[in-house]
């Protein structure tokens, strides 16, 4: 199993959080606790709407470095949902045909444009 963060930061008294989850819980507060977070900390209905610790922005890159894997909004979904166990067969269609666009829209952006200039580019910038 893989711990996941997401990129979704959110304002919160005054700081950034994000959320730390896992399909596994057990993998979630082992790598919690070696995050330094209380097991008070997390968060599991009905007070949330699936379960995740809550984490600063900080905390959030601490968690990287120890081998959390970035998630985009679809792998955030997929795991709460599943959690939830209201991952349908039309969800996992509908996150299976964002990822397509998503990476139809990078491959496109990632093609040189005919005659266009190449940017020029500075060391240290």
């Amino acid at each position: 199993m893989t711990v996941h963060v997401d990129d979704a930061v959110h304002p919160w008294r005054g700081r950034l959080w994000a959320h730390l989850f896992c399909s596994d819980l057990d993998e979630l507060h082992a790598f919690a606790a070696r995050l330094g977070l209380s097991r008070g900390w997390f968060q599991r209905p009905p007070k949330a709407s699936w379960p995740h610790y809550d984490v600063t922005e900080s905390k959030r890159a601490e968690a990287i470095r120890l081998g959390a894997r970035p998630a985009d909004r679809c792998t955030t979904l997929e795991i709460a949902w599943s959690l939830q166990g209201a991952l349908t067969e039309e969800r996992i269609q509908r996150l299976a045909a964002r990822r397509a666009v998503l990476a139809d829209a990078t491959a496109r952006s990632a093609k040189p444009v005919a005659g266009a200039s190449r940017q020029m580019t500075l060391p240290g910038f």
